[in-house]
């Protein structure tokens, strides 16, 4: 099931994107250093979470629309990126003004950074629901291609940068947005005769927001979820404490490119899929097959993270070393829950994601307000881990409950999905070398 070509597509790409990330992770620690890195992070925060809330769910729409009508696909890529332009316009606005207030008071200096920064909006809004149209329809080819787009430029700039020598903030900012521009230009160049080639419908517009207000609701919850604990570092702790958060993230989200790529697939498959009974084949096996996955690569990469953060990002780094082993932990539980969240929004039902991920994040917010003053990053990283360990454990409960299937279904220690992952890596691995043999290639 996970080694379908869809999802080991999806999955290389997801690597790759990861691969970008530590790349860029480990130049912008070694030339700003902690505290310079945690000023990155406090300006980034706000504009990404202002850019994913801007799109009011609407991404998640068009990608609906277009899988159960693929034959009005131009249509609804001019009506999402009308929507997408108003929406955009409204955020900024509301984003220049909130900036003040949002920011703490030891980092009132960033405000005009982050006021910067917020240019990320537009481009953000255009890149992610250009990209659900891929999505929708399932070309996973382009999807990926387009979705890696903007991780590789901004290796590059960073690689730029890092030769440059330009060791300011502002540097980083500047080819972060510049990535973002040229990964817009590249989707707009794709879809611009689908753009111009059909009429605007302002009802569609208005159809297409009301039918974002369900997965806009999930956004919020989602980017509580991704974003809660780094709200609650840059408000709780020292700028220097950010940037070894953001070290210690770096590390512990390197194997999230499973969750995220079967999350991606997951939604498709299921939202072109009308038989609920599949429905619950499909994600119970998806989930227990990548749970044991991605509970395997953690083990593996905590492990490693106590050799590799000095080394990698200096000895200044050093105290990120067991955050980032705790992270790991609470990411390869993440896996799972997503691969459930993104499931059950591809059948319609996000709502069930919204109420694990407010209660969830919840948890966090009490926990980390409780053990940060004690056990700083460390108690803010255990609070994560229970966090997503309700949500885990609520949608389990509430993908049973929609799809008509035994809670155990989702156990994945059973010697029978040991056996069919095994089998599928070593048909897999009959494949590859099949195809790198003698007279492959004529």
């Amino acid at each position: 099931m996970i080694l379908g070509r869809a999802n080991i597509a999806t999955l290389l790409t997801s690597l790759s994107i990861q691969g970008c990330g530590i790349i860029t992770g480990v130049l912008t620690a070694r030339i700003l250093g902690p505290t310079a890195r945690g000023e990155l992070a406090t300006v980034m925060l706000w504009p990404m979470i202002l850019s994913n809330l801007g799109l009011m769910g609407c991404n998640w729409a068009v990608a609906r629309e277009i899988a159960a009508d693929p034959q009005r696909e131009s249509d609804w890529v001019q009506v999402a990126a009308i929507s997408g332009l108003a929406l955009a316009c409204s955020y900024l606005a509301i984003g220049y003004f909130l900036v003040p207030y949002l920011l703490p008071s030891d980092k009132q200096h960033l405000i005009g950074l982050t006021r910067v920064c917020l240019l990320l909006i537009p481009l953000d809004i255009f890149n992610q629901i250009l990209l659900a149209t891929e999505q929708g329809r399932m070309r996973w080819r382009r999807y990926n291609l387009l979705r890696a787009s903007f991780f590789a430029f901004y290796a590059v700039l960073i690689c730029g940068v890092w030769l440059s020598r330009l060791a300011e903030v502002r540097w980083f900012v500047w080819a972060f947005l510049g990535s973002h521009l040229l990964a817009v230009g590249i989707r707009l160049a794709i879809q611009w005769k689908a753009l111009m080639s059909s009429r605007l419908h302002v009802a569609g517009c208005w159809r297409l927001l009301r039918s974002g207000i369900p997965f806009f609701w999930s956004t919020v919850s989602n980017l509580l979820t991704l974003q809660l604990d780094k709200v609650l570092v840059v408000a709780l702790m020292p700028t220097k404490a950010v940037g070894l958060y953001a070290a210690a993230v770096t590390f512990g989200n390197a194997h999230s490119a499973l969750g995220e790529a079967l999350g991606i697939t997951s939604f498709a498959v299921l939202a072109n899929e009308s038989s609920t009974e599949k429905q619950g084949r499909i994600l119970s096996a998806t989930f227990r097959q990548a749970t044991l996955t991605a509970l395997g690569l953690g083990t593996v990469l905590a492990c490693l993270i106590p050799f590799l953060v000095r080394p990698m990002f200096g000895t200044e780094f050093s105290r990120a070393v067991v955050p980032a082993v705790i992270l790991t932990v609470a990411a390869s539980l993440n896996t799972a829950g997503n691969i459930l969240n993104q499931g059950l929004k591809g059948v319609g039902q996000p709502y069930a994601g919204v109420v694990s991920q407010f209660l969830g994040n919840g948890i966090l917010a009490i926990l980390a307000l409780v053990l940060s003053p004690r056990l700083g990053l460390m108690g803010i990283a255990w609070a994560v881990v229970a966090s997503v360990c309700c949500q885990v454990l609520l949608l389990v409960v509430a993908a049973s409950a929609i799809l008509g299937i035994s809670s155990i279904c989702f156990w994945p220690l059973h010697p029978k999905d040991l056996r069919v992952f095994y089998q599928q890596l070593a048909a897999l691995r009959a494949k590859a070398f099949a195809f790198s043999g003698p007279g492959a290639c004529e």
